[in-house]
């Protein structure tokens, strides 16, 4: 288990550190202002170029972020309910396993219905002759 801890850290650093080193290099290269406006309103701000890119890219993620956790609560719902139904027919199973056992008498001998031949069950297949 340490060592699979051990590795994921080493993949998240290899992974993470290019794209900081990236965002960096970015920052120094694009110091220039820009003036943001939004049509509607009055109000204009004038941030570095490198600050408007890097919030726009962070909103982005977060809104992606957004869109995973729904899906991921989603999915847990799901998997909550399937859970609720493999738990009733476990149950269901067991209460057949139980009636399967009481229709046995203390011999071991299968109680047979008044025709003399087994009762079709569904563990049981037809036989032909």
């Amino acid at each position: 288990m340490a060592q699979h801890s051990r590795i994921a850290r080493i993949a998240t650093a290899l992974i993470t550190l290019p794209f900081l080193l990236l965002a960096i290099l970015f920052a120094i290269s694009n110091r220039a202002t820009v003036e943001i406006t939004l049509w509607p309103l009055p109000y204009a701000v004038t941030l570095p170029l490198f600050v408007t890119i890097l919030a726009m890219l962070f909103i982005g993620f977060l809104i992606g972020a957004g869109f995973m956790w729904v899906e991921v609560l989603r999915a847990r719902r799901q998997i909550r309910i399937l859970r609720r139904v493999a738990d009733q027919q476990e149950q269901e199973l067991n209460r057949l396993r139980r009636d399967k056992r009481l229709a046995v008498d203390p011999d071991g001998v299968p109680n047979l219905p008044a025709s003399g031949k087994p009762a079709q069950t569904a563990f049981t297949t037809p036989t032909t002759h």
